[in-house]
């Protein structure tokens, strides 16, 4: 029945009894009657023409007298259908066409749906739990992706900032080699630097300002349908739902678009011309910018010797066992000192002490935390030990209880994770503030977890696995399970592991004295040049991927129980 004007809704619960068929057609007819079969009162029109239609002519009809005095749920409820179709202005959404996956008045399902699969939406509103959940997970799921990308990005972002600053700071040097008369052709290159700079940042924010839309598009509509939900307009929330879906999908799309975005393949180096100082009369070439391919899984990796630091200052009682180390700066290292007790700050051009803070126990570990702060393992404390440093100093800061033996931590957004025990050994995530958010310890996962690395896209833990017999390399995500494992016979006792810029690891095998390279998946890849260069029990492994330099820290002689007493310094290329 086609009528004209707006469809007529009440808010509160009317006392008297009308008509279901006329209401939602928006009129308010009394009731004369009930349909026992269609379970719906009818007005006396509705009443006496019930019986005439073929479907409905055996259906059991009350009459006044006779008929129920309350309304069945969705008769007249706060729950009408509200939405109007947008080809016919007057007439409400009841029909959802399944064919063409849209929201339809009953004036388009008589033109142009009639072969098409048509619901009634007050009859299937009541049975959206289910579809309504997966929709939030949906949600959700893309929410959460945004909110990685917007990390990701942030952290790009302050890549380039560095990157850009390391090319001015090369070119400068460089520059100073030769006389001011350059000073045009400085200015030329630096443009060259910042352009690149600039829109590598301008696509960084990009994938920000779009990431944070999604997510607050999802956030709004995930509240609107959770509200809808709890207040059971099922006939409203089955409406934003199907609303919902064809923009989440469009989103969705929109959001791996800007996930590509991210993947950002080069960094900005500055290349210098060795060769400008002598050609500086005939030429005008000081340099150029170049966006420095990222190498591959696929490309040889070759490693020059360089020299070797020896890290044994007067003031140690013990000989150095250097079981962790991290950069912080382009000349000064951090080591934990497991003999000593001790964190040094080393620079590495040098091999001079800086300055170093003795502890009230062996560490094993070490690693960089956000604000000028070290994370150290102190296994026979159960604890991790946070240190405060400057390039200069060190300085002993709070301690996080954990319980447990901690032998390795690695850091990920705001989350430490402590690789504790052996046999069994366990994986403990924690915050900053020491409260334990969750504990992998599945028997049979870990027997005596030694080194712990995030991936460079934080989806994966790699995990160093030893408990005296059997050596392996354990892939593991952050739900605890195993994606992978590496066991080789000829590796044996895994320790330190280093992610390198082409998304290998580099594994050291302390009691085998090698190094093995492997694929995210766990291939072993080419590596050459280690062979040449005799070292001994390799424990802990750093890249540096600003000068292309590999630390390695090893025993200055052989034997299974000789300390770690030397870092050697290697180059590395990509063939």
């Amino acid at each position: 029945m086609e009528v004209s004007g707006k469809f007529a809704v009440s808010s509160e619960q009317d006392s008297n009894l009308y008509c279901f068929p006329c209401d939602r057609e928006g009129l308010k007819e009394p009731a004369f009657g009930y349909c026992q079969d269609c379970e719906e009162h009818l007005c006396e029109s509705c009443y006496k023409h019930h019986r005439k239609p073929k479907p409905t002519m055996n259906h059991v009809l009350l009459d006044k007298d006779r008929m129920p005095q309350q309304s069945k749920s969705g008769n007249t409820n706060n729950d009408q259908i509200t939405d109007f179709c947008t080809k016919h202005s007057d007439k409400p959404l009841e029909f959802y066409c399944n064919t063409h996956e849209s929201n339809m008045c009953y004036v388009c399902v008589t033109l142009e749906h009639k072969h098409c699969k048509v619901d009634y939406i007050p009859d299937v509103s009541g049975n959206v739990s289910g579809e309504l959940e997966k929709l939030i997970d949906r949600m959700e799921t893309l929410m959460q992706k945004c909110k990685s990308n917007v990390r990701i990005a942030e952290t790009a972002t302050a890549n380039i900032e560095h990157m850009y600053t390391a090319v001015v700071e090369d070119i400068q040097v460089f520059r100073n080699e030769i006389n001011e008369c350059l000073d045009k052709m400085e200015a030329e290159i630096m443009r060259d630097a910042k352009s690149l700079a600039l829109t590598a940042k301008s696509k960084q924010e990009n994938v920000m300002t779009g990431s944070l839309h999604i997510a607050e598009e999802m956030s709004s509509t995930m509240s609107m349908l959770k509200s809808l939900s709890d207040e059971n307009k099922r006939n409203k929330l089955f409406i934003e739902m199907k609303h919902a879906e064809p923009q989440v999908a469009k989103l969705s799309d929109k959001e791996k678009q800007l996930a590509e975005d991210i993947k950002t393949d080069a960094e900005i180096i500055f290349i210098q011309n060795e060769k400008t100082l002598n050609k500086l009369k005939s030429s005008n070439i000081l340099g150029t910018i170049s966006a420095y391919r990222r190498p591959c899984a696929e490309s040889a990796v070759c490693v020059q010797y360089e020299r070797e630091i020896q890290v044994q200052p007067p003031s140690d009682k013990s000989r150095s066992n250097i079981l962790g180390m991290v950069l912080i700066s382009t000349t000064n290292m951090i080591v934990a000192d497991y003999n000593n007790k001790k964190i040094k700050i080393i620079n590495i051009d040098t091999g001079t002490l800086v300055s170093e803070i003795i502890l009230s126990s062996s560490p094993r570990d070490v690693i960089k935390l956000p604000q000028n702060k070290l994370a150290v393992a102190l296994p026979a404390e159960k604890c991790i030990q946070i240190v405060s440093y400057t390039d200069t100093s060190l300085s002993l800061d709070r301690r996080i209880d954990v319980g447990e033996s901690c032998y390795c931590v690695a850091y990920c957004q705001d989350k430490l994770v402590v690789g504790c025990n052996f046999n069994p050994g366990k994986l403990v995530i924690l915050d900053l503030d020491g409260n334990i958010i969750q504990v992998f310890d599945t028997p049979g996962l870990f027997k005596g977890p030694d080194k712990i690395v995030i991936s460079s896209d934080e989806k994966f833990m790699y995990v160093s696995n030893y408990d005296g017999q059997q050596s392996e390399v354990v892939k593991v995500d952050w739900q605890g399970n195993v994606l992978q494992r590496f066991a080789d016979q000829g590796y044996i006792y895994p320790k330190g592991i280093q992610e390198l810029e082409d998304g290998t690891l580099l594994v050291c095998y302390t009691d085998s004295s090698n190094i093995v390279r492997l694929s995210s998946s766990f291939k072993k890849c080419e590596i050459v040049g280690l062979e040449k260069t005799d070292f001994y029990n390799p424990v802990a492994v750093y890249y540096n991927d600003r000068n292309h330099k590999l630390y390695i820290s090893c025993s200055s002689e052989s034997g299974k129980s000789s300390p770690r007493d030397i870092i050697k310094i290697f180059s590395v290329k990509w063939t």
